[in-house]
């Protein structure tokens, strides 16, 4: 089994994982964010899996079955969680309230061990367990983040319209926009 010295890419695996896992922590404490802060935490998730396929390099056609079955597996298991959850879409705003759960943060934390592992057999310069398998895993991890917050930003145009921005927000914000301006 050829396994790389420690590198440049894998510190950034545990970088890119990490920020994974620090922007997933608003989706779970029932707290209102952009619409578009879904899919920060599936870019990071999907790089970091796409670097840790890229580093297996002994790739044969199994090995890359297994990396898209676990894809896929993730995928149909985070779109169906991404539908099932009860969210609250502000349309006009393009705000969403998740509910408080644990699933993103679980598999970002996900995310972040199987980039550690790959740290380590880096720098142990002997695997711990098999390349393909942890990018298998972090493809899983990565499937569901993404279609998890796929199917919640697809549900926004079709949800019923939840006024998330409250009077005293509006009034903050005004009094923001209208310093902005002053200060110009």
């Amino acid at each position: 089994m050829i396994d790389a010295p420690l590198g440049l890419t894998n510190i950034l695996t545990v970088v890119l994982a990490v920020c994974c896992l620090w922007t997933t922590t608003a989706q779970t404490r029932a707290s209102i964010i952009r619409l578009w802060r879904l899919s920060v935490p599936a870019v990071f998730a999907a790089v970091v899996a796409l670097v840790l396929l890229a580093g297996v390099f002994d790739a044969t056609l199994p090995h890359d079955g297994e990396w898209v079955a676990g894809l896929v597996l993730g995928s149909l298991i985070g779109r169906s969680r991404g539908h099932a959850l009860a969210v609250e879409i502000d349309r006009v705003w393009g705000l969403v309230r998740l509910p408080s759960a644990a699933d993103g943060v679980l598999a970002a934390t996900g995310i972040v061990i199987l980039s550690m592992v790959d740290f380590a057999s880096a720098a142990l310069q002997d695997p711990v367990t098999e390349p393909i398998h942890v990018a298998a895993a972090a493809a899983f991890c990565a499937g569901f983040i993404g279609c998890r917050a796929v199917a919640i930003m697809g549900r926004s145009s079709q949800s019923r319209h939840v006024e998330l921005h409250t009077v005293g927000e509006r009034s903050k914000s005004k009094d923001l926009e209208t310093r902005f301006v002053i200060d110009r």
